[in-house]
């Protein structure tokens, strides 16, 4: 196809030189690529209706966003009232050691990246422990002795906080041992 080709314009140069572009060729291109460039109204509608479609959603989100946060923390702030009107000490104590189990079991998310098999071991521990922290919540509601209920939260908490610490110990002495190796290998 190629030698077909060159042997056509071979044949034909003398045609090929003896004809001129019309004196006007390079103006109609010109005005063409302008035409070009310059967006049609429609294609500028359906940008335009496209960004308003994603600012709707992002509004949406923000705002969707916003009530549950605030639903969130009203709700933390409610029971911290509820607790508070029973026992004010305990109150506070729940509210101290709900904080550290939280601290903890971010630390050792954070720690336990290297191992997940392991993290997922802890979380299976942790989880039952919070289930059951979760019924002692939906108890207080309902109990007759609220500081009894209230208390037995707390050691809950405690307990969760020492078996998150023994997590983070395990977790630590992994860690130390893997880097031991790791410089011994070195």
């Amino acid at each position: 196809m190629k030698k077909d080709l060159k042997i056509f314009i071979t044949e034909n140069r003398a045609a090929f030189d003896d004809t001129n572009p019309p004196a006007d060729l390079w103006q109609r291109i010109a005005s063409a690529l302008d035409q070009q460039e310059q967006p049609h109204p429609g294609k500028l509608l359906i940008k335009k209706s496209w960004v308003m479609q994603v600012l709707r959603v992002a509004a949406i989100t923000f705002i969707v966003g916003t009530a549950g946060i605030f639903i969130y923390f009203y709700g933390k702030k409610q029971a911290y009232d509820d607790y508070s009107k029973i026992n004010p000490h305990l109150a506070a104590e729940q509210q101290v050691y709900a904080q550290l189990v939280t601290q903890k079991k971010d630390s050792i998310a954070y720690i336990a990246t290297s191992n997940p098999a392991l993290y997922g071991e802890f979380s299976k521990v942790l989880n039952q422990m919070e289930a059951n922290y979760q019924m002692l919540k939906q108890e207080f509601a309902r109990s007759p002795n609220k500081e009894l209920t209230l208390e037995a939260m707390i050691r809950n908490l405690q307990a969760q906080i020492e078996v998150l610490s023994q997590q983070m110990e395990i977790l630590n002495y992994i860690n130390s041992t893997k880097n031991q190796a790791k410089n011994e290998q070195i």
